[in-house]
């Protein structure tokens, strides 16, 4: 088996790919499930660097590749299906028990099948990688001839996203996503560009908020002095009678019901006025 190749210099740049791989690994387990018709499970392994030519000559020879185009890039992507996991799953629609015989030729339900899976599972690839509306993305057809497939020198340098795909019936099999560096990079970019676009808006979205929170405004009150006096005092409560007032050593000063600070009664430009003394520490946190 080829070794795949993950050194220090690249582990960080392939590392960016698993919240991607995650995705596509949901709408690959959702359409293949369909097919199933039970438990069926897709997980995400790891990305590697490889050269397509060794790729191609490491894989069993009996299997599918689904060729996608990115026209506006000028990029290609695969993905690739071992044969027999394509046996099982054609079996188990129609009605079998997933238990298949080797051999080296797709029958003519299958390759329905792989006409059908490489078209619906064209959108889903492009929401995930692709989803500029106005970027065109293409489902080119299913390979059944893996060792006649070439690409062009210029992309023989690929990453490998690996899946792993088992169930109730289903043998686990290894499923790849083949991308070229050049699509790397542009999904690299793609991401840095959102998140560059991100972070102005919410910088000015917290701005809108804190402008439009300092021109809010509260009632306040400073209060004198305050008197108790009782009910029945209130009652007995006549003009003339007098009530006996103190003023505080420091006057609150009291915003929407709660005391926010406290000061000392003075004079400013021949008016009363408050000076501060005292920021009340809860409300100030």
């Amino acid at each position: 088996m080829m070794q795949l190749t993950r050194n220090a210099n690249d582990a960080a740049e392939l590392n960016q790919l698993e919240p991607l791989a995650q995705r596509i690994a949901q709408s690959i387990q959702s359409l293949l499930g369909s097919f199933t018709k039970g438990a069926f499970q897709i997980t995400t392994g790891t990305a590697n660097g490889a050269r397509y030519p060794e790729w191609r000559i490491a894989q069993n020879p009996f299997s599918a590749v689904f060729r996608y185009a990115m026209p506006k890039r000028g990029e290609e992507l695969l993905v690739h299906l071992p044969g027999s996991l394509v046996c099982q799953i054609v079996d188990l629609y129609y009605g079998g028990s997933g238990t298949v015989q080797a051999r080296s030729e797709f029958s003519a339900a299958e390759m329905r099948f792989l006409s059908g899976f490489g078209s619906q599972l064209a959108p889903l690839l492009k929401s995930h990688i692709d989803p500029d509306e106005g970027s065109p993305f293409e489902y080119i057809r299913a390979e059944t001839d893996l060792l006649q497939m070439a690409w062009p020198k210029s992309r023989e340098a690929i990453i490998v996203q690996s899946f792993f795909a088992e169930g109730e019936a289903i043998k686990p099999s290894a499923v790849s996503l083949i991308l070229t560096t050049e699509t790397l990079r542009f999904l690299d970019n793609r991401r840095s560009v959102e998140e560059n676009q991100e972070a102005p808006t919410d910088a000015a979205w917290s701005e809108r908020v804190r402008s439009a929170a300092m021109r809010v405004k509260f009632p306040s009150r400073i209060v004198l002095t305050h008197c108790n006096v009782s009910f029945s005092k209130m009652l007995t409560l006549a003009p003339g009678d007098i009530l006996p007032l103190l003023l505080p050593a420091q006057i609150p000063m009291i915003v929407a019901g709660r005391v926010f600070a406290r000061g000392s009664l003075g004079e400013a430009n021949g008016r009363a006025a408050l000076m501060i003394e005292k920021i009340e520490k809860e409300m100030d946190q």
